[in-house]
């Protein structure tokens, strides 16, 4: 039940991207694709840059106040949001005001999915001793197929509707679909029990009173680790499941039913890739793990880039970048549970969490779009790709948490 609501936000929250190409048409025309794409993709990427104020915002009132409330809160937002995407006018019918609308609407999106996943990790990491690695990759297996959930109502839409009716209507139905279901889950939401962990310390009264100010006095390098640990999470996701349908079907003639059912694919057997790695973390050294991970990404970015540039099955490549991103995501988050105690748990997490996916997850298709405008190159993106893993092997060398501590841990 911790695992649902995420489901549901990745799914709502990637729907935008799947959606892009239809977007592009209806809120920036423009007699040039990559301008539009261009500007589509810096208003997914607004979505990510509210991300730390949510996580803030949501982390300062899990550790003063309580999980539960987060939980609440962030659902309905997101739910409320994305319907009301689904119902907005394009820009040929109200003009400029059509996307100031739908910024504004990221902007809730990013805000509420910004305490949503660190709130699921804290609670996680205050309730199991046993299996944490397991248990953990189990999380980001149930989210990652919220993806796969959103990409499959993507190649339902492609096979039902014809292309013109999905650039004039068919677009909104994946946003309506994803608010009904994030009403269902505020529902569910409700009946959730606090963390006995926190109860502990709220009768102690020994919650931090601003727990940013705590984490930035006292856990400075934990902070940086965990930020270098996310990062390449939040850059392989983004770039080789997120931005690859608009990337490989108006850039690289790709077919959009096939890149869309790959892309499912691709991202249920990254979720399998989780969990091995989840059961491996229960009986392997974390950090051998992560330099393992981190070393997948700097060895396989360029072939993978350079295989879509050849007209590679677009199936065969993604089993690769399945293996790329399910392994660091089968690790990372569980690292980063283990780097703070619980009085700033929820903060500490939030906030490495959510700067990552900010500043390279949300950057990363404007960057790998400038990246191709500069180069030429419809293969450079991969180098951004490889730059993460470097950071995440620089991670693994700078952290220093105790092998397994203590869920209970002050």
């Amino acid at each position: 039940m911790t695992s649902l609501g995420g489901f549901l936000e990745f799914y709502d929250f990637i729907i935008y991207a799947l959606m892009a190409v239809y977007i592009a048409d209806q809120f920036f025309p423009s007699h040039d694709s990559f301008t539009s794409m261009l500007t589509t993709f810096a208003t997914f990427s607004v979505g990510y840059f509210v991300r730390p104020l949510g996580g803030l915002v949501f982390g300062h009132l899990g550790d003063r106040f309580g999980r539960k409330p987060t939980f609440v809160a962030t659902v309905l937002i997101m739910a409320l949001s994305t319907f009301l995407m689904g119902c907005l006018p394009t820009y040929s019918q109200v003009g400029l005001w059509a996307p100031l609308m739908l910024v504004g609407l990221r902007v809730l999106q990013g805000f509420s999915i910004g305490g949503e996943i660190p709130g699921a990790m804290t609670y996680l990491s205050e309730t199991v001793d046993r299996r944490r690695g397991l248990v953990m990759s189990l999380l980001f297996m149930v989210l990652a197929n919220g993806v796969v959930f959103g990409s499959l109502v993507h190649a339902f839409m492609l096979w039902w509707l014809p292309v013109d009716e999905m650039k004039a209507w068919g677009w909104r139905i994946p946003f309506w679909l994803g608010g009904t279901m994030g009403i269902c889950s505020y529902v569910v939401r409700k009946q959730f029990q606090e963390s006995d962990l926190f109860l502990q310390l709220a009768k102690r009264k020994a919650q931090s009173a601003v727990p940013l100010f705590h984490l930035l006095q006292s856990h400075r390098r934990q902070l940086l680790v965990g930020i270098f640990l996310i990062l390449p999470v939040a850059t392989s996701m983004t770039l080789l499941f997120l931005f690859t349908p608009g990337y490989l079907t108006k850039m690289l003639g790709y077919s959009a039913g096939d890149v869309a059912l790959a892309g499912s694919i691709g991202i249920f057997l990254s979720s399998v890739v989780f969990i091995a790695f989840g059961l491996l973390a229960d009986t392997v050294s974390l950090r051998s793990l992560l330099c393992v991970a981190s070393g997948i990404i700097v060895l396989f970015s360029v072939p993978v880039f350079y295989w879509y540039g050849a007209g590679v099955d677009v199936y065969s490549v993604m089993l690769v970048s399945a293996l790329i991103q399910g392994s660091i995501t089968g690790v990372a988050p569980l690292a980063l549970s283990e780097l703070f105690p619980v009085n700033v748990r929820y903060s500490g997490i939030a906030f490495c969490y959510n700067v990552s996916f900010a500043l390279f997850g949300g950057l990363t298709p404007v960057i790998a779009m400038t990246l191709i405008g500069w180069t030429n190159n419809l293969q450079s993106p991969a180098w951004y790709l490889m730059v993460s893993g470097l950071f995440g092997l620089l991670a693994t060398c700078m952290m220093s948490v105790p092998r397994r501590p203590s869920a209970a841990q002050l």
